[in-house]
């Protein structure tokens, strides 16, 4: 049967000005541009479950919800801890559409499916891996309610996977200064990505360019002193 008759139907439904506007679901929401290469559609995607692990990944998830606060969406953080509120808004974070909530973890499934309801974006770590059964539920939920839900855990059945393979801080030099800026080197199903975070003002930045001899990060060399 030819694919035209159901294009030609689809198009005619209220609400679908395309066969494509429908598979390829709702656009994503906007992440910073020096984020947005890591995404498969160059933005957090709606109603699916992205899982960002490894070093600097809480860091990453919220510089990747900062653009989304200053647009006025509600997002909410579970089980992330403390995080220094000066911290999350030197990253961009408008700290009036964020809430941060410390839940324990036998309550982290049902918080996140009450705020599923009236907000925007999760980033959530729950600190172990759910049950199949948990996890069906809130894919479920978040696939209904066509929410962004960033997990710093693992979590099977996420569409897109983001691992922060390593970083390096700059900043100090013989032994004494500050740090001033971290570079991340990602990993996703765009492939490899390089970027500074924190930057020089503490938002995401364009990584420096690489030297040819810089093919893997350099760790730096501790020398005891006797």
């Amino acid at each position: 049967m030819s694919a035209v008759p159901l294009v030609e139907q689809l198009s005619r439904e209220m609400g679908i000005s395309t066969a494509t506007a429908l598979f390829d679901g709702p656009a994503p929401r906007a992440v910073d541009p020096v984020l947005a290469p890591m995404f498969r559609r160059g933005g957090l995607p709606r109603g699916e479950i992205v899982t960002l692990t490894g070093g600097q990944s809480l860091s990453c998830a919220l510089a990747a919800i900062a653009v989304a606060t200053q647009e006025q969406k509600w997002c909410a953080g579970i089980g992330l801890g403390e995080p220094a509120v000066s911290s999350i808004a030197d990253l961009g974070v408008d700290l009036d559409h964020f809430v941060n909530l410390v839940t324990p973890a036998e309550d982290w499934l049902r918080v996140a499916s009450i705020l599923i309801e009236s907000f925007d974006i999760l980033v959530i770590d729950p600190g172990f891996l759910p049950s199949a059964g948990e996890r069906a539920r809130l894919l479920a939920k978040v696939r209904e309610r066509k929410i962004s839900l960033i997990s710093l855990t693992s979590m099977p059945g996420s569409t897109e996977q983001i691992e922060i393979t390593d970083t390096q801080w700059s900043g100090t030099e013989h032994g004494h200064g500050r740090l001033r800026s971290c570079l991340v080197q990602a990993r996703s199903q765009t492939g490899i990505h390089r970027f500074l975070l924190p930057g020089p003002d503490g938002t995401p930045a364009e990584a420096p360019a690489a030297s040819p001899s810089e093919g893997v990060f350099e760790r730096p060399v501790i020398r005891s002193v006797s």
